[in-house]
């Protein structure tokens, strides 16, 4: 029965909590699903079940039994299984299928034990501060954290690497440290008395709403891949923009420019 406007109003009551806490269940169960499926392909393959009569290929048995499923999308799947499961028994709860393919490159390099801390850390630190965490800031940290430990060969050495430009880097992304951020009466975002750092404070706010859109999955099936392309091209482009503001301090004339680093998208 649908809720009306006029009687749908203040907090859930409890028989309201419940039918959100069921759904959200439902939501969680497909993710697990999800990984869960991995497995079942992996035992198949590895153990050729998939051969039926003896003849049939991998490739008919995903066409027959699982309604066409690709064998790159299967091979994902099996390839990806246990970080999801570590994740969830780290975490929880089951983590987003989108957020599972940025962390990948992640447990990769190190293991999938220290990719779930990691995205747990992350995670819970956005729950603390109240903001949605979504798969393109996940991709932003892997992606530094990679590029910190790139060139390291001692598995140790490249753990501590990953683990610290995990915690450091992008500082953006970690509400908990950017509180000031947070909207206040009437919608406005708290200003700095430095013009500089309220520009930061719309850049970052922007830079989390560009970052839910691109997760927003019905635009994403209606955009066009000339549409996609185009909005990508703007994005970069004003990250190759920004990355050259420089800001001037009068402190010290001697002093180096201070360079902004605004790189909001990575390619």
């Amino acid at each position: 029965m649908d809720a009306a406007p006029e009687t749908a109003k203040g907090p859930l009551e409890e028989h309201e909590q419940r039918l959100l806490t069921e759904a959200h269940r439902a939501v969680d169960n497909a993710r697990t699903a999800r990984w869960m499926l991995g497995y079942s392909l992996e035992v198949v393959r590895r153990r050729r079940l998939y051969r039926g009569d003896g003849t049939r290929t991998w490739e008919q048995y995903l066409q027959q039994e699982h309604d066409g499923l690709s064998t790159s999308e299967a091979d994902r799947l099996q390839k990806t299984w246990r970080l999801a499961q570590t994740v969830q028994k780290e975490l929880g709860r089951p983590l987003p299928d989108s957020h599972l393919r940025k962390l990948q490159p992640y447990a990769e390099r190190t293991s999938d034990q220290e990719a779930a801390r990691a995205y747990a850390e992350l995670y819970w630190a956005h729950q603390a501060g109240g903001v949605r965490l979504v798969a393109n800031q996940v991709q932003q940290r892997v992606k530094k954290a990679v590029a910190a430990a790139r060139g390291v060969s001692d598995p140790a050495e490249r753990s501590q690497a990953f683990s610290a430009a995990w915690t450091t880097a992008p500082e953006a992304v970690m509400p908990t440290q950017r509180a000031e951020a947070k909207p206040e009466q009437g919608g406005m975002l708290s200003r700095s008395s430095d013009p500089v750092d309220a520009a930061l404070e719309l850049l970052d706010a922007a830079w989390q709403v560009v970052g839910n859109a691109t997760e927003d999955k019905v635009a994403r099936k209606a955009r066009s891949g000339e549409e996609a392309q185009r909005q990508q091209d703007a994005i970069r482009r004003i990250g190759r923009i920004l990355s050259k503001v420089e800001v001037d301090t009068d402190v010290d004339a001697d002093a180096e420019n201070v360079i902004v680093d605004a790189e909001l998208v990575e390619g």
